[in-house]
């Protein structure tokens, strides 16, 4: 009897087994699977980090053009800022001398520079010829002659020579 019961007991214990070692299979699979689930993740996370380190490689590369880029407009823009400095202090002087010491200038006050005189010694002629119709007087004691005509003229010249525009001279203002 006593081997009856060890057989029995030794049956129950074997199926107890078979049910615990069903179980362990179970879970070794259930971990086989959690394994190929997190391999997988860690394959995916290091693909996504090659990924990423490709991205901020363009990323840096990107940045360094852009930095290029910024200091070529910088030095654009100081370039410009120095032409329109130049301009504004010394180039609309300069401008404004070539168009008073120009041909253009020249040739249109020579005109009623030459225009004035025509004017001027018609009038004398004229204004000479009727005195020394009523009366005969000397030279000398003409009263519409101008002993200084020929200093005036110079004055009259230099004085046009360093003529100023008080709007050239405003120009360096206007730089900022």
């Amino acid at each position: 009897m006593e081997l009856k019961n060890f057989s029995e007991l030794m049956k129950k214990k074997d199926e107890e087994h078979k049910i615990v070692l069903a179980k362990m299979g179970e879970s070794f699979n259930d971990a086989r699977l959690a394994y190929a689930s997190m391999m997988a993740e860690r394959d995916a996370l290091k693909s996504g980090e090659a990924d990423l380190k490709a991205q901020i490689e363009e990323m840096r590369g990107y940045e360094e053009k852009i930095q290029t880029e910024n200091a070529a407009l910088k030095a654009q823009v100081e370039d410009l800022q120095a032409t329109k400095t130049w301009m504004l202090s010394e180039g609309a002087e300069l401008l404004t001398k070539n168009i008073h010491k120009g041909p253009e200038m020249t040739a249109a006050v020579a005109a009623i520079n030459n225009a004035m005189s025509a004017v001027g010694v018609n009038s004398g002629l004229h204004n000479g010829y009727l005195h020394a119709l009523k009366k005969k007087t000397p030279y000398a004691d003409v009263l519409i002659l101008n002993r200084n005509a020929t200093e005036e003229l110079k004055a009259a010249v230099a004085c046009f020579d360093t003529l100023t525009f008080p709007v050239v001279k405003d120009l360096p203002k206007l730089i900022n």
